[in-house]
This record gives C-alpha cells, structure tokens and sequence, in this order.
C-alpha cells in the first residue's frame, strides 16, 4: 500500500483522490495560498520556489516522478512556497482530510508516508552540506560526485545547467565559469546534458 498507486489505497481515499494534467511553467499552487491536499509526481517534474521577505528565490525542491510534495499540508493551513511544473507533468492530489484518517487507520500507509518523509530528509540535510562548502569548485564538484550513481561516472542532467545552479546556491555564470575550470583541469569532460568525471576527481 502506497501513494504511488491509488489502487492499493483505502476505498475513502481512493473516491477522495484526483489527478492533474500540468503544462511546463503550470502553477499548481501559490505560497500563502490555502493548503487543502498533497501532490505525488506521476509523470513530469515540478518544482518548489520559496520567496523570501527581500525578495530572493529558493529551490526548496525538485520534485520527481514517484516523488511528493506539499506534505506540510496536512497540519499547516496555507502553502509555504509556490509550486510549478517545469515540464509537462501529471499529478495525483490527496486531499488533507481522507489522507489523514487513511494514515491514522493503515499502518503500513503511515510506513509508507514516513519513509517518504524520511528520504526528504535526508536529501535536506544532503543540499545544506552541499551549501556549506564554501569554495565553488568544491561545491560543484562535490555535487557531481553525490549525483554519479554509485560505480558510474557519469552524471546527465534533465534539467538546465541554470536552473542547477540554483540549487547549488550559484549563478549561472559562476556554475559555467567553475565547469569550464574543472575541464581545464582534467577534472571533467562536458557534453550538452552530461558530464563525465575523471579517476582525478574522486
């Protein structure tokens, strides 16, 4: 039993559960807007966008397929960051109060769920690391190493290099400037939406 299959759900949150078709750049929600369900990627990605009171954007997450979002809702009344595809995706929504008796009733639902919040955790505690570096090549180069998947030295990206940057806490002309770096120094090779990293980098 899990979100990622309505089927294998309670019958209540089953009849309580839609979907949601997104166009890339498709708001699904906004910060402060009120918070009345939970989302599960299905297909797509969308991402969550912070504002700050001085006006400065933060990625609090890039949400993939098989991936929630919007968890806060089930004990917050309003959305604490905007949300939007950044591809053309689709979305299973939860609402707030069939979900909360689901979980109450169904243990291994909570499992579930808690494992969920537990891997968002994680991967929290993964990005602050990651911000604490100071020097931008670390930061950069650190990053790739995290995204090689273990035994591989490769790393493609499905997202712009740009928008990487952002959750690196870099801008674009840094992110370029470190990368081009890392290849003079025979860190890295670089082509379009892949880097390959070199036994020198490990």
């Amino acid at each position: 039993m899990n979100l990622l299959t309505p089927d294998s759900l309670p019958p209540a949150l089953q009849a309580a559960t839609t979907y949601r078709d997104l166009t890339a750049e498709q708001v699904v929600f906004r910060q402060d807007e009120q918070a009345l369900a939970i989302f599960i990627v299905e297909t797509g990605r969308v991402r969550l966008d912070r504002y700050t009171k001085e006006g400065k954007t933060t990625v609090f997450q890039v949400a993939r397929v098989g991936e929630s979002f919007a968890e806060s809702a089930l004990f917050l009344d309003v959305h604490s960051c905007d949300a939007l595809a950044e591809v053309p995706s689709r979305v299973i929504i939860y609402p707030k109060q069939p979900l909360l008796s689901a979980l109450r009733n169904c243990p291994d639902l909570a499992e579930d769920f808690l494992e969920r919040l537990v891997r968002k955790s994680q991967s929290l505690k993964a990005r602050l690391e990651l911000r604490s570096i100071r020097s931008a090549r670390n930061r950069v180069l650190h990053y790739l190493l995290v995204e090689a998947q273990p035994g591989e030295t490769t790393v493609n990206f499905d997202r712009p290099l740009k928008d990487v940057a952002g959750d690196l806490g870099l801008t674009p002309e840094v992110l370029y400037r470190t990368l081009a770096r890392l290849e003079r120094e025979g860190m890295i090779t670089r082509t379009n939406q892949q880097i390959t990293l070199h036994p020198s980098a490990a």
